[in-house]
């Protein structure tokens, strides 16, 4: 046969009609997103309506024509049409339907199906993540169960949220509360290092079935986050780019020049003290008759702009083919303070934070069998602050009242008030004149993962090997200064030419210092094992065993001890049972091993085991599926553990030399010996061990549309490090020992609420809601028992406050002379506080201090939300809030002059007009009377329930708005879909507390603020 024939016969096979081609046997696989063969799928030729359904082994035949389509369906799945071409053996993935049991989940060290899972965890849409903001912990409180986050400052680059999963159920640190943040596998990330876009998924596991399987690492929680990968298909491209506004959401509101001289006056009047402030003095003030000699200056304004601007973009390429697939992405985020700058100066010291992200996933089929999977994600931070902390500079304002002097003298040269560099410093001066700081850090993570299919030795094994290494360094430069500082000589103030008359203070230097720091460590991680999933008729088996080992070395340790590595070693295992669909059960454990414990107590074993019963797939409860589509009950038990807290090494006695050996009693004083000294004892400390219990109820119910997940659960940790409080001090200890002491006991309830696609008219409706609730107490913490029962502290949560018990404020002598002896407090005048004697015994002291506060930490945390969408238009709105949050106020500034550098180092809240006064004898105010200086208001500085406050409240956390522009036009330029959309960000709260935003981490509002957003976005698909 001629080439020309050949040629002639191909095209013609190719043209002749549809209808006169021979069909051909079709075969293929259908399996699900765990790579497990899927049974009773049904696959229809949709020319020729025949159907067939897949064997117990996934697999089916089925005739048709090149050009023929088939269709897969199945319960629980997206349905998927696939055309017929030249491949005659096809391999279908069909992807679960959201919220049905079917939905792949991640969980510890891999992915389930939703039915098999019988351990207590949550997920969040990360549509809902996509918010301009730098941190991405700044978005999760209230959006899912379990969760507790509070932003305790809006300060650029230092606004990340505290987070706890199910409250604090440990004692020690913010750290040993902390939960286990995993990315991609690899433990031990920064939960703040990425852009939202670039993530697939983010969820949080609670109970001892989830989190067992991480160890002595899974007490506090674990926060699993996937980045996005690759996809089978067409490069898509997508670009989004938003800009917007920022200022506070509350600046705290302080005394005018008038307010502030009066109510100094009236402190000092009031205290046997001269008034500071003539009449004449008030009104040359006021009027503005010469602001150097009376100087009137609103600080806040003067430190604080009334906007900065943030700006957030994000470019991203996905595709690949069905051997190759990759996702790669660059996005940026830049954002500036309130800080205002003085533009005289040479040096930018304007508190700047940028930070750019890069992440790169690619996933390679290098056979048939065996999977490559490589992943590169990092960022590059750029933070310029002035050369005072910004977080000092409310501290600063606090600690300036506006009368003291100007902002600045003419030539730009810095007021102050006596010849301490350090005596009311001028918060202007030291925002703008001081110089800057500059850090510059970045971090690197990079994984490597090869898994291998061993269908060959049985069906569904497979192994695999990751390779981890992460790198973290940081450079920080301080260029600053200390000014020559300048005060008018108020006997002569203006020279003969009329300049001013300065005196210097203090001498200083124009010249800018030098000094760096660095800092930096870099982690391996290594993790190897097996899978095996297998659907065997009725019964679905799952099980893993695997190996980890995790080396984290800091790169720039200060001593020995720290520039070891810690290593820790884990063995993990798990095996998952479905049987019918019906009854699941799941047993994990882990094996850990530390550097950190002593040799004989460096392993330990914590196993949990869950149970799972889904009532909706049994006979009986047919009749019942028109309203409950799906109903699910959940149990587990089981053992975690945490190894926080406690120096390193607890388990060596630490031998010091020296000359101050040993401090010995010779009768009259304490004399120092030198010598050899044991200034820690060693102690047989090992894990601290949590073992938890988990009730959870899931179901759905308006065919499908609202979906109600509800989980009860109870801890009890044991053996958690703490110092020993209960050896007296006779015994000559330099320092208590650490041992496993501290029991604590933490319960409570959350839950999530979801209606989803209601449709009403033209419009289309989701709710939802989530809530957190739990409550800890300290059963023991190695404390002196207590003489009284209200004394003890155990019983108690962990954060509680403790004082005197206020009852009201005295209004006359009388009540004064017949109430329980105060004076151990202080001296008492009218309008003071009065303290109950909770013991009778009519003396107020250290034994009748009592609980006052539960501390800042909430034990409540909610959340709820609506998005509808209309037409091209969409609308979403978030609200979050809290409940059960208190805290004591303290500190200088706000106790009126009672600062602990003196009485004259105060400014006042405009609060300070609610005050008792001879002529408003009101227990109802804010402020007992005024006094001027400590010693006068020691009695009313103590800590007491007078001082705390309700700090609740409801946020509209976030508004969104957006408009999908016509496709129609969009494809004309290349585009597939795009979108403008303006988001707000912390726009409004509600709260009984006034002074500052509840949510700050301070006692006298001393902290940066939080801020408030809006921001104008577009979004591009190409």
């Amino acid at each position: 046969m001629t080439r020309a024939v050949q040629i002639i016969l191909l095209i013609a096979a190719w043209t002749i009609p549809v209808s006169a081609q021979q069909n051909i046997e079709i075969q293929g696989t259908v399996k699900n997103e765990l790579n497990e063969n899927l049974s009773a799928v049904s696959v229809t030729n949709l020319r020729t309506n025949q159907s067939t359904a897949t064997e117990q082994s996934g697999t089916f035949k089925i005739m048709a024509q090149r050009g023929d389509s088939l269709r897969f369906s199945h319960v629980g799945y997206e349905e998927q049409t696939v055309a017929i071409t030249n491949s005659i053996n096809l391999t279908i993935t069909l992807k679960a339907l959201n919220n049905s049991l079917n939905e792949v989940v991640v969980v510890g060290y891999g992915q389930q199906r939703k039915i098999n899972m019988v351990g207590a965890q949550s997920s969040v849409k990360i549509e809902e993540l996509k918010q301009p903001v730098a941190n991405l912990s700044a978005t999760l409180a209230g959006r899912i169960a379990g969760l507790v986050g509070v932003q305790r400052t809006g300060l650029p680059g230092s606004n990340a949220a505290d987070v706890w999963i199910r409250g604090i159920a440990t004692f020690n640190s913010q750290n040993s509360a902390s939960p286990l943040i995993v990315v991609d596998g690899v433990q031990g990330r920064d939960l703040n290092a990425f852009d939202p876009e670039d993530i697939a998924s983010l969820t949080i596991l609670k109970d001892a079935s989830a989190t067992a399987v991480y160890g002595a690492q899974g007490a506090n929680g674990v926060i699993l986050i996937t980045t996005k990968k690759g996809r089978v298909g067409k490069p898509t491209l997508m670009f989004n780019y938003n800009q917007g506004m920022v200022d506070f959401t509350k600046r705290p509101e302080l005394t005018n020049a008038e307010q502030y001289m009066r109510l100094r006056n009236e402190a000092m009047i009031a205290s046997g003290l001269a008034p500071e402030y003539s009449e004449e003095y008030i009104q040359n003030t006021l009027n503005g008759t010469d602001p150097y000699l009376y100087p009137n200056v609103n600080w806040m304004d003067a430190l604080f702009k009334k906007g900065s601007y943030n700006r957030r973009a994000n470019f991203s390429a996905r595709g690949g083919t069905e051997n190759t697939q990759y996702y790669s992405a660059i996005s940026y985020y830049d954002e500036t303070s309130l800080l205002r700058t003085d533009n005289l100066q040479s040096y930018k010291a304007d508190t700047r934070f940028r930070r750019y992200n890069f992440t790169s996933n690619i996933d390679m089929n290098w056979t048939k069998t065996t999977k490559f999977s490589l992943g590169i994600l990092g960022y590059v931070i750029n933070t310029n602050y002035p050369g005072i902390n910004p977080q000092d500079a409310f501290a600063r304002v606090m600690q300036t009242n506006p009368v003291l002097y100007p902002l600045m003298y003419p030539g730009n040269l810095v007021p102050a008030v006596n010849q301490s560099s350090d005596a009311q410093p001028n918060p202007y001066a030291l925002v703008t004149q001081t110089g800057y700081q500059n850090n510059f850090s970045s971090q690197l993570n990079s994984s490597a993962k090869i898994t291998q299919d061993l269908n060959g030795i049985t069906p569904g094994l497979s192994a695999y090997g990751m390779f981890s290494f992460d790198t973290y360094n940081a450079h920080n430069i301080s260029r600053t200064r200390s000014r020559t500082t300048y005060s008018i000589d108020r006997a002569n103030p203006y020279n003969d030419d009329g300049s001013l008359n300065l005196v210097i203070m203090a001498n200083g230097s124009e010249n800018l210092g030098y000094s760096r720091s660095n800092n930096g460590n870099r982690q391996f991680y290594f993790e190897g094992g097996a899978n095996y999933n297998r659907q065997l008729d009725k019964h679905n088996i799952n099980a893993l065993l695997l190996y980890t080992q995790t080396d984290y070395v800091a790169a720039f340790a200060g001593d020995l001890t720290s520039s070891l590595p810690f290593r820790t070693q884990r063995v993990v295992g798990r095996a998952n049972y479905l049987f019918d669909d019906r009854y699941a059960a799941e047993f994990n454990f882990a094996y850990d091993g530390s550097e950190n414990f002593v040799p004989s107590r460096r392993f330990g074993f914590f196993p949990s085991f869950g149970v799972g019963w889904i009532l909706s797939n049994e006979k009986f409860f047919e009749s019942a599926k028109d309203v409950f589509q799906m109903v699910k009950l959940r149990y587990s038990n089981g053992i975690t553990g945490s190894g926080g807290g406690g120096r390193r090494f607890g388990f060596l006695t630490i031998v010091t030399t020296g000359a101050n050996g040993y401090s010995f009693w010779n009768g009259t004083s304490n004399v120092n010996y030198g010598g050899v000294a044991i200034s820690d004892y060693g102690y047989d400390v090992t894990w601290a061990e949590s073992h938890k219990h988990d009730i959870g109820l899931e179901f759905t119910t308006l065919q499908g549309k609202l979906n109600v997940t509800v989980d009860w659960f109870k801890e009890n940790r044991k053996g958690v490090f703490l110092q020993r409080g209960s050896l007296p001090n006779y015994l000559g200890l330099q320092n208590q020992p650490y041992g496993n002491l501290g029991v604590i006991r933490n319960q409570g309830f959350d839950g999530t609420v979801s209606l989803e696609n209601l449709q009403v008219g033209q419009t289309v409706w989701s709710f939802n809601g989530t809530f957190s609730y739990n409550k800890d107490q300290v059963i023991e913490n190695d404390n002196p028992r207590q003489q009284f029962p209200y004394l003890e502290r155990r019983g108690r949560n962990y954060l509680a406050s403790y004082g005197y018990v206020a009852d009201g404020l005295f209004q006359s002598q009388a009540e004064i002379d017949v109430h329980a002896d105060q004076s151990a407090l202080g001296a008492q005048r009218v309008g003071d506080i009065r303290y109950k004697d909770l013991n009778g015994d009519g003396v107020i002291n250290t034994y009748d201090q009592t609980k006052i506060s539960n501390g800042d930490v909430p034990n409540l945390v909610y959340g709820f939300g609506f998005n509808v969408n209309y037409k091209k238009f969409y609308l979403g709105a978030f609200f979050q809030g809290i409940q059960g949050a208190e805290d004591r106020l303290s500190g200088d500034g706000i106790i009126p002059f009672n600062n602990s550098t003196g009485p004259e180092r105060s400014n006042l809240f405009a609060i300070a007009e609610s005050r008792w006064t001879e002529d408003n004898p009101s227990n109802d105010v804010f402020y007992p009377r005024l006094g001027y200086g400590n010693s006068v208001n020691t009695n009313n500085a103590v800590a007491s329930t007078w001082w705390i406050k309700d700090l609740d409240f409801i946020r509209l956390k976030t508004l969104d708005f957006g408009y999908y522009l016509p496709a129609e036009k969009m494809k004309s330029w290349g585009v597939k879909n795009a979108r403008l959309y303006v988001q707000g960000v912390n726009l409004f709260y509600w709260s009984k507390f006034k002074l500052w935003d509840p949510e700050l981490n301070t006692s006298n509002g001393s902290s940066y603020p939080n801020t408030r957003t809006i921001s104008l976005g577009i979004q591009a698909n190409f």
